[in-house]
């Protein structure tokens, strides 16, 4: 189904925090389980690899996305040229138990004319997708770095109706710049379909620029699941 429909820090520093949140979780009496996921920092993939974790609805994603390595740190870059490829990670849990996604990205290019409400024009440079419920009609939530739709934007995916989109960022954000995002996709949830969700199926990623036949490119990491 994933292949259907979606088809912070470096290293060191990171697990040096992870390591003691840890220790600092175990004092207090947290369970571990319910902590935190590392779903993908892409550090265990070569660079300008395909990450092998991934699923893509067509080998297209593999001319899209690829490993790439900044300061020592690895992370993904998607570049798209008049290509709307999706790739998905599948990960079921019980959302009530996590229920919020942590990552970090950032835009190199926007397409050009873009805009999220019309299916004819409905490509971003950025975006993370959260799957609910089922892997053969689910609800999604897609998370966006919009080119024109103001930051606070929610509207039904004019391409899936069981689908809604959220802006948290546009192209007023300073390009080439990482910035680090937290979303509570079981409120979004409860809000935007008036509902508590089933299980969470997976998360998907998409940079897309086939719509407007133009160009996008952007870079993700270190996406995190927190209770």
């Amino acid at each position: 189904m994933l292949e259907r429909l979606i088809c912070i820090f470096r290293p060191a520093l990171r697990y040096r925090l992870f390591g003691a949140l840890s220790l600092a979780l175990v004092l207090s009496g947290v369970e571990w389980v319910h902590a935190f996921t590392v779903l993908e920092n892409f550090e265990e993939y070569g660079a300008n690899s395909f990450p092998s974790k991934w699923r893509s609805r067509s080998d297209e994603g593999r001319n899209v996305y690829r490993i790439d390595t900044e300061n020592g740190n690895r992370f993904l870059r998607a570049d798209a040229d008049k290509q709307g490829v999706q790739i998905g990670l599948e990960h079921r849990f019980d959302p009530k138990q996590q229920r919020r996604l942590t990552w970090r990205w950032r835009v190199r290019k926007l397409p050009v004319g873009a805009d999220e409400r019309s299916a004819e024009k409905h490509d971003a440079a950025a975006q993370v997708y959260v799957v609910f419920d089922n892997q053969f009609w689910p609800r999604v939530i897609k998370y966006v770095w919009s080119a024109s739709l103001p930051v606070g934007t929610s509207l039904t995916n004019p391409l899936y109706s069981r689908g809604k989109v959220l802006v948290l960022r546009n192209g007023q954000s300073d390009k080439n710049k990482w910035y680090d995002e937290e979303v509570n996709f079981l409120d979004n949830y409860r809000k935007l379909f008036g509902a508590d969700p089933g299980k969470v199926q997976g998360i998907g990623i998409l940079t897309s620029s086939d719509s407007t036949k133009s160009v996008a490119a952007a870079d993700y990491d270190d996406l995190v699941l927190l209770p």
